[in-house]
């Protein structure tokens, strides 16, 4: 009348549901994982961007001599020293100020104590149809930017930079850009006076 009840085996479910159990947590452990590891590559790649430079406060910045239309080297000339501002600056931070306040020079090399640049011989496309006023041999030239923005030399003035006030000379060092050859030719005149 009564039939015996085979027992029912929880073992094969029960291994069966710690072994998803298992995998589910591994799976879970390993995304976590891989999330910090990313995390912390990327806080580090963030830090060493920010890594201050330590560049020392008596850092000179040179301006590289260059061999000249006549065929002479010119000396390497000093701009001066590091501004104090960017003491705490990372190198992308002091290289970005470089092409900023510099945009016709390129930086060749960088240390502590001293940063080298040279003259770019690139278009500027930006400059294109403008005139600029620069420093070069120790003297100031006006150059004329055709539509391309390829640099060709109009006149050699016989105003020695050395003349000018530091002011005047820092800005000689960027180049001055003008709209017209009457603009530059204006400021040419104050630079005499």
């Amino acid at each position: 009348m009564f039939e015996k009840k085979q027992k029912f085996s929880w073992k094969k479910p029960a291994l069966s549901f710690l072994g998803v159990m298992v995998l589910v947590c591994g799976i879970g452990i390993g995304v976590k994982v891989k999330d910090t590891q990313e995390a912390r590559l990327a806080k580090q790649e963030m830090n060493s961007s920010k890594e201050v430079f330590k560049l020392n406060q008596d850092c000179e910045i040179w301006v590289q001599g260059q061999i000249t239309s006549s065929g002479s080297y010119e000396s390497p000339k000093m701009l001066g020293t590091i501004p104090k501002d960017l003491l705490d600056k990372s190198k992308a931070e002091i290289t970005d100020y470089f092409e900023e306040k510099y945009p016709n020079k390129e930086i060749v090399s960088m240390n502590q104590y001293e940063i080298i640049l040279c003259n770019s011989q690139n278009k500027e496309p930006a400059k294109a149809n403008k005139y600029s006023i620069e420093e070069k041999d120790g003297f100031i030239y006006v150059y004329k930017y055709d539509k391309e923005g390829n640099k060709s030399e109009l006149e050699k003035t016989e105003i020695s930079v050395d003349s000018l006030p530091k002011s005047v000379q820092e800005e000689l060092a960027s180049g001055i850009v003008v709209d017209t050859e009457n603009d530059a030719y204006t400021r040419l005149e104050n630079f005499e006076s």
